[in-house]
């Protein structure tokens, strides 16, 4: 029976050197996949109507090579889907939190070796407001938003260091903001300056921040940081390091598989979805379960 794979290229990523890869996937997964069809995204959205039109064609194989940008729209054309195509992930951005999370390789080479050899593993989504999906964190309050207000060639200058640049120009000024989180166990009321709602075990490429989360669990793993300035980051760095970010006095922490979160009336408040501008508040979030499968380097 003949199986076919489609590959997402976005030719900008990895410092525009993506497009070098295309020979060597196509030779490491052809013994594997008769039909093999690479396309190249040049427009935002593009890898969310490549990713659907596969999964519509009963592709049975999706490759992503990019940023965590690419991941996500690719993502968002998959997961829509009741048996989706699976996903391989080729880590070519900037910090890649859902490789790392799931230990695939952020040398493409070898990233392109596991497309045959990996482990297939299911992971959540989430789902916004019935029609985003995520696969990494949802954040709200003044430094996630900088987050996807960091310029495209400052990031490729400095990488990682970039999103850090941001966010301290934000802690400098704490604003918390009022919120309201209802969720099927209970509902907590209280002013944030900053909100983490994660799926995964890495962000911005550090693995002990969110210790907290188990892949796959089905739950969304809330952190609201009631202030984010100088002198709390400081007070919390032995919890990050340590991996017991929830047990800080500065963090209120939940857990649930889906959550209603809403700010006052007149209050403004956007949200920042895997490292884009997602919707203002209020959102609805639920889990999908173990929702796509991913070839990994984890058991």
């Amino acid at each position: 029976m003949k199986k076919s794979a489609l590959v997402i290229i976005n030719p900008s990523s990895g410092k525009e050197q993506a497009t070098e890869y295309e020979e060597q996937i196509r030779e490491t997964i052809q013994d594997t996949y008769s039909e093999i069809t690479v396309k190249y995204t040049e427009d935002e959205g593009d890898a969310t109507r490549f990713a659907k039109e596969a999964a519509e064609n009963n592709y049975d194989f999706v490759v992503s090579l990019g940023g965590d940008g690419t991941v996500n729209e690719t993502v968002n054309g998959l997961a829509p889907f009741n048996n989706p195509p699976k996903l391989g992930i080729i880590p070519m951005g900037t910090v890649n939190d859902l490789a790392r999370s799931l230990n695939i390789p952020i040398k493409p080479v070898d990233a392109i070796k596991l497309l045959v050899s990996g482990t297939e593993t299911k992971i959540d989504i989430g789902l916004t407001n019935d029609n985003i999906y995520f696969t990494n964190i949802l954040g709200i309050g003044s430094a996630a938003k900088a987050i996807h207000q960091v310029d495209s060639e400052e990031k490729s200058k400095i990488g990682s260091l970039a999103y850090l640049k941001a966010i301290g120009k934000e802690i400098i000024d704490d604003q918390p903001f009022p919120i309201k989180f209802e969720m099927e166990e209970n509902t907590w009321e209280g002013d944030v300056s900053v909100v983490l709602i994660s799926l995964i075990d890495s962000l911005g490429g550090i693995k002990t921040i969110v210790n907290e989360v188990e892949n796959g669990d089905g739950n969304f793993h809330i952190f609201a940081f009631k202030h984010l300035n100088l002198t709390e980051l400081a007070k919390m760095t032995p919890s990050i390091v340590m991996g017991k970010l929830k047990e800080s006095e500065n963090v209120q922490y939940f857990k649930t598989r889906q959550v209603k979160i809403t700010t006052s009336a007149g209050e403004t408040q956007e949200s920042d979805i895997d490292g884009e501008q997602g919707p203002d508040l209020p959102l609805d979030l639920k889990v999908l379960h173990q929702h796509i499968t991913i070839v990994s380097n984890k058991a």
